[in-house]
């Protein structure tokens, strides 16, 4: 939803610079000589009644409705455009545990607009002061960028490339020239000075026209008919120069970009970038070749603005890459060896199914035990085979209140007459534990930021915590990401140890400090250690503890507060790793959990060795808490993540 708004602003957020170009140009911008109203009104009439009050408290400013309704249909647009920043707010918050940059980028475009809208009413107050014009202008622009900004880094699913592949820094030099240039063309605009020159590419006749560069840059210039007609050739002239810079330096860009050993994102934005610095150099010929014509005019202000973003993309796509890109171009290059092609490359839909299927095997049987028994299509579906289907639930841990819930609805089915065999028992069954676990289906995404990305994993003692980490890591590492691990549990014997062993194994840096030491301190020192050699992901272990031991669930609270001191956004997941087989134990251990560090995720481990795996769909029914992984085995691959439609689908097959 963050996503799609934003996208939604940035749209409107162009729409309002050529509504401004449009006002500006055709002479519109005092179409209302007050501010937010026009005349005293909201709305703009050519009532009888509206145009005598205008001339009675306006009586120096003669009322063109013509422009008051263009002037007036920009600030609809701009005000539109802030409540929809506004509403930005509240969705930023919710996911600032999920990616902080959010949060900080909504901060900017909320301090953007706030600006944009003093310089809208100065620009009304000070009659169109060329240097208020023009800053109102370039902030115009800028608001957009930062909107477009904002689209790019909120996707999660994009992660920090493992080596920076592209122009990074030269897009950034071209940010700034082209700033520059907009910059110079809104104060030749706002000066008048577009048709200083009528001809290209000479000027007034000549290569070098006579230029006054003393009172070219008067910034106290109270209208844009001040200047001198030296002067205002003098910032055209410049402004052409500037132009001939800009395209010099944008073309060797493209160039750069577009690359063969750049990213196939950054070249595709080099491939924009030439597209649109064509069009904008053809519509500034063209538009002083015939006299600035309104339409070409305004097209110049808005491919000004979208040049900006090929600029963006490039510079960030040389940092980030998308999710399987780098191995794509690994591959592409022959660099990835074929051993380890199978631990990059995601398992197949089909083969992770048929891994379930092999590994549910004693879930299965509880909850489809009375099902199976049956032969599809023939038997009646009674209230007397709902009420073994409900004991064969509970047998399986899905719990009293979740089951109920759901021989509830199937017996509201049967009352409609829709179950009129086990075939549809079945069907109506398997969607309905569907529907229950799809919203929890979400799969950790690392998100970019400038810091590690932390997950702090809790849970009880016997879980499997410190295996989950080790799996974890490999996994991650496979992804393309640097990891390093804090051994946090320094209460259990050989837990140190243990983490360490999975280290080498991974080859991962494993921060330690001797048992019994504390543990929010060897996490502040992983912490620091992971921030100062550019790690991506930072792993923190912690001691087991009982839920039910709230001096020890204060423990965790101090390490997250240990945490903030260095990243006050971290941990980014609290990962909570809980053993299937404890069954309804398992969600009173969530329960409490969450209570205490407000949990992000949850890991249900060993899946293949209970027939209580259903307790999985009382977590996903009672607490809403994303369900990151499952544990299916004791292989470092068996950590998957969790997929609903897989895992419904592995418990309704035949054995």
């Amino acid at each position: 939803m963050f996503r799609k708004l934003t996208l939604v602003c940035a749209l409107l957020a162009l729409l309002v610079i050529v509504m401004g170009a449009y006002v500006r140009l055709s002479d519109a911008g005092l179409g209302c000589p007050d501010w937010p109203g026009c005349y005293g009104k909201a709305m703009v009439s050519d009532s009888v009644q509206f145009k005598t009050d205008a001339q009675a408290a306006f009586p120096d400013s003669p009322l063109d409705t013509g422009k008051a309704w263009k002037e007036m249909s920009h600030r609809y647009l701009a005000a539109t455009l802030g409540i929809l920043i506004l509403a930005l707010v509240p969705l930023a918050w919710r996911l600032r545990q999920q990616c902080s940059a959010m949060l900080s980028w909504v901060a900017v475009l909320l301090v953007l607009l706030a600006s944009q809208a003093a310089l809208g009413m100065w620009t009304v107050h000070l009659k169109v002061m060329p240097v208020v014009v023009t800053a109102h202008l370039l902030l115009g622009f800028i608001t957009f960028w930062a909107i477009a900004w904002t689209y790019l880094s909120s996707n999660r699913d994009v992660g920090i490339r493992s080596a920076k592949s592209g122009p990074a820094l030269f897009a950034l030099f071209g940010m700034l020239l082209l700033i520059m240039q907009i910059g110079l063309g809104g104060w030749v605009s706002s000066n008048y000075a577009a048709l200083a020159c009528t001809d290209f590419p000479r000027c007034q006749g000549e290569w070098f026209p006579e230029t006054g560069f003393a009172d070219a840059f008067n910034i106290m210039a109270k209208d844009g008919g001040s200047l001198s007609a030296s002067g205002k050739v003098a910032i055209h002239a410049l402004h052409r120069i500037g132009a001939l810079i800009t395209f010099i330096v944008l073309s060797l860009l493209m160039l750069s970009a577009t690359s063969e050993q750049n990213p196939k994102s950054v070249r595709r934005s080099g491939v924009l970038l030439s597209m649109l610095l064509l069009v904008q150099i053809v519509l500034g010929i063209f538009s002083v070749k015939h006299g600035i014509p309104l339409v070409l005019a305004v097209a110049h202000n808005a491919v000004a603005a979208l040049l900006m973003l090929p600029l963006l993309g490039i510079y960030f796509f040389s940092k980030y890459a998308l999710p399987g890109e780098e191995q794509a171009e690994a591959e592409a290059l022959g660099e990835i060896p074929a051993e380890r092609l199978e631990v990059v490359i995601p398992a197949e839909p089909e083969s992770l199914y048929l891994r379930l299927k092999s590994q549910l095997k004693k879930t299965r049987g509880s909850i489809g035990g009375v099902l199976s028994s049956l032969t599809m299509g023939e038997d009646r579906v009674t209230r007397e085979l709902l009420d073994d289907v409900e004991a064969n639930l509970i047998m399986a841990d899905i719990g009293i209140d979740t089951t109920t819930q759901i021989i509830q609805h199937l017996r509201e089915n049967l009352e409609k007459d829709q179950l009129k065999d086990v075939d549809a028992l079945t069907d109506a069954l398997k969607q309905n534990l569907f529907d229950m676990l799809l919203p929890c289906s979400q799969p950790l995404r690392i998100s970019k930021q400038d810091g590690p990305y932390v997950i702090l994993v809790v849970g009880v003692n016997g879980a499997g915590k410190t295996t989950s980490i080790g799996k974890l890591a490999h996994r991650l590492q496979a992804q393309g990401h640097s990891v390093m691990l804090a051994a946090g549990d320094t209460f259990r014997a050989a837990a140190v140890e243990q983490l360490q062993t999975w280290g080498e194994r991974n080859n991962v840096q494993v921060v330690a400090q001797h048992t019994g030491a504390d543990s929010a301190s060897v996490i502040y020192d992983a912490l620091q250690s992971a921030q100062a050699k550019g790690v991506d992901v930072l792993i923190a272990d912690t001691a087991g503890r009982l839920h039910t031991k709230s001096n020890l669930m204060d423990e965790l609270k101090k390490i997250k507060r240990i945490m903030a001191k260095l990243d006050q956004t971290a941990p980014h997941e609290v990962l909570l790793v809980l053993d299937a087989g404890t069954g309804q134990n398992a969600l009173s251990q969530a329960r409490l959990f969450n209570e205490a560090v407000d949990l992000t995720g949850l890991a249900l481990t060993k899946l293949d060795g209970t027939a209580k795996g259903g307790v999985i769909f009382a977590l996903a029914n009672q607490l809403h808490i994303p369900i990151r992984f499952i544990g299916v085995g004791e292989a470092i691959e068996d950590l998957q993540d969790f997929d609903a439609k897989a895992f419904v689908d592995a418990l309704f097959v035949k054995d």
